[in-house]
């Protein structure tokens, strides 16, 4: 055969083994896909493996053996490669290679004891003549190989070697006669048992079809369609056998397991109807029976369903055994008279609490995976409460047995996630799993574990455990931060003392338990007790560790320190110096390395900070900043960051840091104009604007902004951070475990955010501030002197040209000058802010009065309006704070 021919068929060969003919009907496609392939391999340039290549990789990982000093591996491997090479061919290089580039790992992979599995057993020797003869010599020392003559042994005076059969009447004395025993035919009959047959033929009462019980000889149609009349023995062994799983003629079974009645068969003694029902009754006692014979023969691949499984098997054998003790007492003959309803009483109440298991089998059978895995529990646990409920103490006796049973089987992994803090791939039954295995530190408690939820959202997990599933999942979960926070940490620490069981008498005996209890609140007493004696401890380790070890606390008194504007006056003081910066002009005031600088000078003496920790850095860009430096928009490019233990920012989260963030912009940005309306209005100013009359509106204006300013930031400063985070302490103090405290931080910053309007749904509020804020720079720009440095920080071209009319106009060193350097300045944050063109400086103040009036109406409106949606006590505050501080303030309206 030619190489193409051969191709051919090696390529028609991988097609098929690889089922792609299959999926091609027609062969003209099969004939493509083939032609394809082989071009593919006709248009491939391979080279050759290099065999020196090879082999020096070879020697190579045989000389890492050695280095690794694993002698025994080395030595195997050169054993075989030289086993190989004497048998090796042209392929071999290739071979090797392939099985070099499959290799992972060999040194740590590889057993030496694996390379048994490839020796071929010891084949056995063939068996030979010589072995044979070796074992039986044939010597013929018996006569096995003489020649016999059978003529002459046919004479009839050897009649007596025949082999005789004797009678059944027969005996041993008979034999020793000196007469011998007879050889007549007749001896060999056996004569049969007529009284026997018989009885075994008046049993047989499916063959046959009489119309009486006394008519047994035999002289009806066996084959007439008549009632069979039976007596009530016939059917108490007939119903026994069927209520063990005998196959029986009385009851016909049916798919399903379903019993049915033949129609012909009928007491003697009762009515159709009364025996049917009272067979029918059986019949159902049996079918349920059926239904836990019939599940038990499943394979199941859940343990909690084979520890279900095997507790029925066992009850189901007792109940079998019971049964069929029942069954001999009633066919007993002692004489005493047989009655088909106390067989049925006794039936009854042996078979009772295994019946009870019909229904749940029947239940879980419908239940989808992997629902039915801890459905059984639930089944279980609802008939427990049922039958305690209802005082059946029997019932609950049986089914709480075989749950408590169930339950153990389940909650030895809970045990185990809360005492080591790890999961068994062996149980997949829980309701825990594992997300990822390697995540970031600073978000392992959220992100590491998760609860299991089914495609509705609910807990997969028993009903009667969603309560306490939270505390045994925080509880696995505190174990495995433990371990994580302490690598000297011993799985035994979290162990629980003296572990609580949960058994029967445990629930049930429980001694504060009231006699009216039901069987659920001692049970959810028992199951508390019994989390708490792991939950308890765990949980106060670890918040002790995050306390002290971790410093929660003082980090919480930075951050306060840093963002919150705890110490009013040191934040005052960086914030002076910020803004001495920006008003210096030019682009150096946010230089990230001068910035971090200063924040770390002023928060040195600060005992709760570590200062390496803080930087400082401009998120914005140079242009963009110097753009904004006539309003307080220019702030929030800058960005304080504190950098947290990853203990803690599994608390403290990035999201938390960004509303820190904002409160900290929001801050300066009062702070800014405050400066600015204290500083650059001395009181020789503000004199002099009041005497003047047509600058006193300036005053009043000023005195204005002052009240509005000022009632913000004590708002701020005092109402809300103030009070939030004391509220705060208080309530992390008094937390269980690591979610609560996450909990409680969460609702801390919810409600600064909530109360310093810098949530979303405050935004028209807050931008209504940010607008006013930016009023009060234009204004000071507009009110400040010449010689005082302005607020916008213009540039030093602008700078310069306001020194050059200033000395050309010494004499209008007044707001009259500041109106002609400012007349270009718009205001530009919203619809509802007035355009400030050219004019005198009083029709400016006029229009800056009517847009801070109408302004601050906007606010109040935007109060009221927030402050009714909810619980939003601290929004109605700061807008009965803005009302009185406008009657002190003197505010009137500008016509």
């Amino acid at each position: 055969m030619s190489q193409s021919a051969q191709v051919n068929a090696l390529v028609s060969k991988l097609l098929i083994n690889f089922g792609l003919f299959e999926s091609l009907d027609p062969a003209q496609h099969r004939r493509v896909l083939k032609d394809r392939v082989l071009q593919t391999l006709a248009d491939a340039r391979s080279a050759r493996t290099n065999q020196f290549e090879v082999v020096a990789r070879l020697e190579g990982l045989e000389e890492k053996f050695r280095i690794f000093n694993n002698n025994e591996l080395a030595d195997a491997l050169h054993v075989c490669l030289d086993e190989l090479y004497a048998r090796s061919n042209q392929w071999t290089p290739e071979i090797l290679s392939l099985l070099l580039n499959l290799s992972d790992n060999p040194l740590e992979e590889t057993k030496v004891n694996d390379l048994e599995k490839f020796k071929p057993p010891p084949h056995a020797s063939a068996l030979t003549w010589e072995d044979i003869i070796a074992e039986d010599p044939l010597d013929n020392h018996d006569g096995l190989w003489d020649n016999v003559d059978f003529a002459q042994d046919g004479s009839d005076e050897d009649s007596d070697s025949v082999v005789r059969v004797s009678s059944p009447s027969t005996t041993p004395e008979a034999e020793d006669e000196p007469d011998g025993p007879s050889n007549s035919p007749n001896d060999l009959v056996v004569v049969p048992d007529t009284d026997g047959l018989d009885e075994i033929v008046k049993a047989q009462f499916w063959s046959r079809a009489v119309i009486g019980a006394d008519d047994l000889d035999g002289t009806e149609d066996v084959n007439r369609h008549s009632s069979i009349f039976l007596t009530e023995f016939q059917v108490i062994r007939e119903t026994g056998f069927m209520l063990l799983g005998l196959p029986t003629s009385i009851y016909e079974q049916k798919p399903k397991g379903v019993l049915t009645l033949p129609s012909r068969y009928q007491l003697e003694h009762l009515p159709w109807e009364t025996a049917s029902r009272l067979l029918e009754e059986f019949a159902l006692i049996g079918h349920e029976l059926a239904g836990v014979r019939e599940w038990k023969q499943k394979k199941e691949q859940s343990l909690l369903l084979q520890t279900f499984q095997d507790c029925v098997v066992r009850r189901l054998a007792v109940t079998e055994s019971e049964l069929a003790q029942i069954q001999a007492r009633f066919l007993r003959p002692d004489g005493s008279t047989v009655s088909l309803l106390l067989f049925l009483e006794e039936i009854r109440d042996h078979t009772r609490s295994l019946r009870q298991l019909a229904p749940i089998l029947e239940e879980l059978g419908q239940a989808k995976q992997p629902q039915a895995s801890f459905k059984i529990l639930e089944l279980l646990y609802d008939r427990v409460c049922m039958g305690f409920g209802i005082g059946d103490m029997i019932s609950f006796q049986f089914v709480a047995e075989i749950f408590f049973t169930c339950l153990r089987t389940y909650l030895k992994p809970l045990r185990q996630w809360m005492e080591q803090g790890k999961l068994s791939p062996r149980y997949q039954d829980i309701f825990i799993q594992e997300v990822e295995a390697h995540v970031p530190l600073d978000s392992t408690w959220a992100e590491r574990h998760e609860l299991s939820l089914d495609e509705f959202g609910r807990l997969h997990a028993p009903r009667f455990l969603h309560l306490a599933a939270k505390r045994i999942f925080n509880t696995g979960k505190s174990v495995s931060f433990l371990k994580l926070l302490d690598h000297s940490w011993r799985e035994d620490q979290a162990k629980a003392q003296n572990p609580i069981p949960m058994t029967l008498e445990s629930v049930c005996g429980l001694g504060n338990a009231s006699p009216l209890d039901s069987f659920s609140e001692r049970f959810d007493k028992a199951m508390d007790e019994w989390i708490a004696s792991s939950y308890n401890p765990c949980s106060a380790l670890l918040r002790k560790r995050l306390k002290i070890q971790c410093g929660l606390y003082q980090i919480l008194d930075a951050l306060e320190h840093i963002y919150l504007f705890r110490n009013g006056h040191l934040n005052s003081m960086l914030a002076g110096a910020i803004f001495a910066r920006i008003d210096q002009g030019g682009g150096d005031w946010s230089d990230s390395f001068l910035l971090t600088d200063l924040f770390r000078r002023y928060f040195a003496a600060v005992d709760c900070i570590n200062t390496d920790c803080v930087t400082v850095r401009n998120v914005g860009s140079s242009h963009a900043a110097n753009n904004k430096n006539g309003s307080v928009e220019i702030l929030k490019t800058l960005k304080a960051t504190y950098t947290l233990p990853w203990p803690i920012a599994n608390i403290i989260t990035k999201d938390s840091m960004s509303t820190y963030q904002r409160v900290l912009v929001f801050l300066l940005q009062i702070q800014r104009v405050k400066q600015m309306l204290e500083r650059r209005f001395p009181g020789s100013l503000i004199l002099a604007l009041m005497k003047d009359t047509e600058n006193s509106r300036a005053a009043v204006l000023r005195q204005q902004m002052l009240c509005f300013v000022n009632t913000i930031f004590a708002y701020l400063t005092n109402v809300v951070l103030s009070a939030a985070s004391t509220e705060m302490r208080k309530q992390m103090a008094n937390a269980d475990d690591l979610d609560g405290m996450i909990a409680i931080h969460q609702a801390y910053i919810a409600r600064l955010s909530e109360q310093c309007l810098i949530s979303k749904d405050r935004t028209s509020v807050l931008q209504a501030i940010t607008s006013v804020l930016d009023l009060v720079i234009l204004f000071t720009d507009a009110c400040v002197p010449n010689n005082a440095p302005p607020a916008s920080g213009h540039s030093k071209k602008s700078m310069a040209a306001k020194r050059a009319r200033s000395h050309r106009q010494p004499q209008e060193a007044d707001l009259s000058s500041s109106d002609e350097d400012g007349s270009d300045v718009e205001l530009e944050r919203g619809p509802e802010h007035v355009a400030l063109g050219a004019g005198t400086s009083v029709v400016r103040l006029r229009k800056m009065h009517a847009t801070f009036n109408q302004l601050r109406g906007f606010i109040l409106v935007g109060l009221r309006g927030t402050s009714k949606d909810g619980d939003n006590t601290g929004i109605d505050i700061l807008a009965n704070m803005l009302l009185m501080s406008d009657n002190k303030s003197g505010s009137e309206v500008v016509t």
